[in-house]
């Protein structure tokens, strides 16, 4: 009696479990997708309302950004860019979700740059988003370094001060007033460089 009652509870236990399991996973990939739905109406409001307190974003081997302060400049400079993004193909796994991410906004498409694709996981702590981190495809980063080399290097003898404006500290300063700025420079220099 003890084996088949005991049997029957660790039965009903992995049901449980796998349910649960199961379960999750639709209800997280709906969280992406309504992450994308949020970027793509530009609701600013909508997209931090997705983040814990204590999110971190990463762009895998250019910046980390920690609370949701610093994600939200982030979040308005893609705003003021005009980003548009895909999310496809997306995997679910506990708390994490894994997916292939397409954008585009106004400063890729004056350089040139169609579309940039990265793989992304989000990894979500009671339904809001802890972590996302975002790594960009080899050919990503050598189309953005092709625009961006030069560009700073132009910038840095022609434009000095409108760079440091950008860059205190030496490093890029994510939020609206900044992604203006960087479209505005992208635009210089191609007109001064005769850029194709």
């Amino acid at each position: 009696m003890r084996t088949i009652l005991g049997g029957s509870i660790l039965s009903s236990s992995l049901f449980f479990l796998l349910f649960m399991i199961l379960s999750c996973a639709p209800k997280l990939e709906n969280r992406v997708k309504a992450f994308e739905k949020a970027y793509n109406s530009h609701d600013l409001e909508r997209i931090m309302s997705l983040y814990a307190e204590n999110a971190t974003f990463e762009a895998v081997g250019q910046f980390v950004l920690k609370g949701k302060e610093q994600i939200r400049d982030l979040t308005e400079y893609d705003i003021a860019l005009n980003i548009h993004m895909s999310i496809s193909e997306c995997i679910a796994k506990g708390d994490t979700v894994i997916c292939k991410l397409a954008e585009t906004n106004d400063w890729f498409k004056t350089a040139g740059i169609k579309e940039t694709y990265y793989s992304t996981k989000f990894v979500f702590s009671d339904g809001l988003i802890k972590l996302l981190r975002a790594n960009a495809t080899p050919e990503t980063n050598q189309a953005f370094s092709q625009v961006l080399n030069p560009l700073t290097e132009w910038a840095s003898k022609e434009r000095p001060q409108q760079l440091a404006e950008m860059m205190p500290a030496g490093r890029f300063v994510y939020n609206a007033e900044n992604a203006k700025k960087a479209l505005a420079l992208l635009q210089e220099w191609l007109e001064e460089t005769n850029q194709p």
